[in-house]
């Protein structure tokens, strides 16, 4: 989270003090970067599928879908650094997180029996209750009486949004694999 945070600062404050115009992102700027993307995934599944040790589809699918959310959101930042594109990109990378959250969520589910699905709904309830109050003290400790404000409190905000999304989604990732894995 420090290097993501030491990016943006640099690219916000470090590139506009040298007088750069910041672009907004374009209709043709997503479908380029989604041609990107899916040439660079192609290249990752091609690559993972080689290595003899990566040889588990799960864990093939869970790069590519991780590496599409990362390398959409860089290529985002690489166009509109501006604080208002960096906060949109950063919310848009949590809603694909949002996504993959729900499809390895589901997957999880799925390879469960009856009465261990109560207990991963039930974990899955006291995350979002953690989330939400970890979001609202976030929210509460970015305010300007804590933090004397400035529009680097909302990038903070958003980041620390998709750091607590990212890091379930690896989490129910990491359950899923090891409940395959036996």
């Amino acid at each position: 989270m420090k290097t993501l945070l030491l990016i943006l600062t640099t690219l916000t404050f470090g590139v506009n003090c040298f007088g750069q115009i910041v672009s907004q992102l374009t209709i043709a700027d997503s479908a380029k970067i989604e041609t990107a993307i899916e040439m660079k995934t192609q290249k990752l599944k091609n690559s993972l599928k080689e290595n003899i040790q990566y040889t588990d589809n799960l864990f093939v699918e869970f790069s590519v879908d991780t590496f599409k959310v990362e390398e959409r959101l860089r290529l985002k930042l690489n166009i509109d650094y501006s604080t208002h594109g960096i906060v949109k990109a950063i919310l848009d990378a949590n809603s694909d997180f949002d996504n993959l959250l729900n499809k390895y969520y589901r997957l999880l589910l799925k390879s469960l029996n009856d009465e261990d699905k109560e207990v991963l709904r039930k974990s899955q309830r006291n995350w979002i209750i953690f989330r939400d109050s970890e979001l609202k003290l976030n929210e509460v400790l970015m305010s300007d009486y804590y933090s004397g404000g400035g529009s680097m409190q909302r990038i903070n905000a958003a980041d620390r949004m998709l750091t607590i999304t990212r890091q379930r989604v690896k989490e129910l990732y990491n359950y899923l694999e090891r409940k395959l894995l036996n």
